[in-house]
């Protein structure tokens, strides 16, 4: 992600954005896509485990793990705005020692942040430039399972990607949504030492779950 990409990301998701997402999140949970990833990884045991949530936001998938057991969780996200509407939620519920936030392009912070058991990346790669760099960054700090979420890929999704970027163009805003494709996000991820071990859709997402090998599967 270059640096007025990640600027237009942090003035699209603005603290107006965050607090509707953090309101709704508080009224009904988390999406049907995310629920399915989230209670997915949940059989295979979260208590005990970290979390990086990169792209992460107000921190949804922060909370399931840390009312799951999960030893600590951190949220990378380009957004300052959505970082504090979690960080404050981690206070209000006495979860601020086992979190932690840092704000900006994750590939460029990859280096400076430890390995975790698990690594999600939901809704994320479909607003990253260059998903091959996220994703090598994600990989090199995963543990174990890496799991995400992204947009199916049809004429459909490519007009929508379409106009998009005429809205943001028209708004001044560099920030950019992408619709790369599946079967190449995939055999990246294999490539890197990790198979599927779950696969389905939760229309319009692909949602995914990858282990490194030799790790048991679901």
């Amino acid at each position: 992600m270059n640096y007025n990409h990640c600027c237009g990301a942090d003035r699209l998701f603005d603290l107006k954005g965050a607090q509707k997402e953090m309101k709704k999140f508080r009224k009904k949970g988390t999406d049907k896509s995310t629920n399915l990833l989230l209670n997915k990884l949940a059989e295979n045991g979260i208590a005990n485990k970290t979390l990086l949530d990169i792209g992460g936001g107000i921190g949804a998938i922060q909370w399931f793990f840390l009312r799951h057991g999960a030893a600590k969780t951190m949220d990378v996200d380009a957004s300052t705005a959505y970082l504090r509407v979690a960080e404050d939620y981690a206070i209000e519920n006495g979860w601020r020692e086992k979190c932690n936030f840092e704000s900006g392009d994750f590939s460029l912070l990859e280096k400076k942040i430890e390995d975790y058991d698990y690594v999600t990346l939901n809704k994320v790669v479909c607003c990253y430039p260059d998903y091959r760099s996220l994703l090598q960054s994600a990989i090199k700090s995963c543990k174990d399972q890496l799991a995400l979420t992204f947009p199916i890929r049809n004429i459909l999704s490519r007009m929508l990607v379409f106009l998009s970027g005429l809205y943001f163009r028209f708004k001044k805003n560099p920030f950019r949504t992408y619709n790369h494709s599946p079967r190449e996000i995939e055999l990246f991820i294999r490539s890197n030492g990790f198979e599927p071990v779950f696969k389905s859709i939760r229309f319009p997402w692909h949602v995914q779950i990858y282990m490194r090998v030799g790790k048991d599967k679901f």
